[in-house]
């Protein structure tokens, strides 16, 4: 069979289009394409002039412009990151982004290479990022990036891809990938906000539940009601140790799903038994309730750096 190659007048995605086919559904958004007007398409893009040209410039620079404001407007990306906040402040970041967003969409439906066009505005942002922490002190630095990397995770790309499936998706990894080139200690990968906003609508001991299901536990074995006591009837009593609690309950299903995401997740699971699940039991049976408390805070740090801003 022969192909030709075409591309999408919707979302600009090439495609192989068997040659004696009159029309064809794109693989990337869905839309039924005459072939003609597909390949015409593509070969309208390969060189623009005149009007076309003028109009996508246009779009670019705005792009430009707009693109690196999704993230480095963002004062303090955890500050509505709360069930009861963060749908409604991530409708409102769209809301003030959506100008740029829509600049990116009709520039990559005109750009001669899309993929060119996403290295480009990716390379800038960190290019910017960089010079933001050019002479910074190392600390400085780290919450710096810290900051940046909560604000990719939790608003830049999950807006990239509700803005756009496609584009948003393709973009969003791009800028993930430079982001890892220049800063090789993250490893951040695109998320959705339905993923992160459902995680907020389950509230049970997330890791410790993972962690017993891994170990052949049941959800009402003894292990999981003695820590779900402690707790609701101790930690939520403090003032330090009802934030704890907040913290994990914002953290704890993201952690959860990177961990299932990973080659060795059991093995994961059997050391945060053994480190600190295990010895936070003893230590309730004991009535040592600070000793947990710290552990239990050591618990959601130390899962918070390695699976949570990567």
């Amino acid at each position: 069979m022969e192909f030709i190659m075409g591309k999408c007048p919707k979302c600009s995605g090439m495609l192989q289009i068997p040659k004696e086919r009159d029309a064809v559904i794109c693989m990337y958004c869905g839309a039924e394409i005459e072939t003609g007007r597909a390949v015409e398409n593509a070969k309208e893009r390969k060189e623009l002039t005149g009007e076309k040209k003028a109009v996508y410039q246009e779009h670019l620079e705005k792009a430009k412009k707009l693109f690196p404001k999704m993230l480095f407007e963002i004062e303090d990306p955890l500050k509505d990151f709360k069930k009861n906040l963060y749908g409604d402040s991530f409708q409102e970041y769209m809301k003030k982004h959506r100008e740029g967003m829509d600049a990116i969409a009709e520039a990559s439906l005109l750009s001669p290479s899309p993929e060119l066009l996403f290295k480009e505005l990716s390379a800038e942002v960190v290019r910017i990022a960089n010079k933001r922490m050019e002479g910074k002190h190392k600390r400085k630095q780290e919450d710096i990036l810290t900051n940046y990397n909560m604000s990719l995770v939790i608003y830049v790309s999950p807006a990239l891809v509700e803005h756009n499936a496609r584009w948003g998706r393709h973009l969003a990894e791009e800028l993930l990938n430079h982001w890892k080139e220049a800063f090789p200690k993250t490893n951040l990968k695109v998320s959705t906000f339905q993923d992160i906003n459902s995680g907020f609508k389950r509230r049970f001991c997330y890791i410790t539940t993972a962690v017993c299901e891994s170990l052949g536990k049941g959800d009402d074995c003894q292990e999981l009601n003695l820590l779900r006591e402690y707790r609701d009837s101790y930690l939520a009593s403090l003032e330090e140790g009802g934030r704890l609690v907040q913290k994990y309950y914002d953290v704890a299903p993201t952690i959860v799903k990177r961990i299932n995401e990973e080659e060795d997740a059991r093995q994961v699971y059997e050391m945060i038994w053994q480190e600190y699940l295990s010895p936070c039991i003893e230590f309730i049976q004991n009535h040592e309730n600070e000793n947990c408390q710290r552990l239990y805070q050591n618990m959601v740090d130390s899962l918070w750096e390695r699976y949570f801003i990567r």
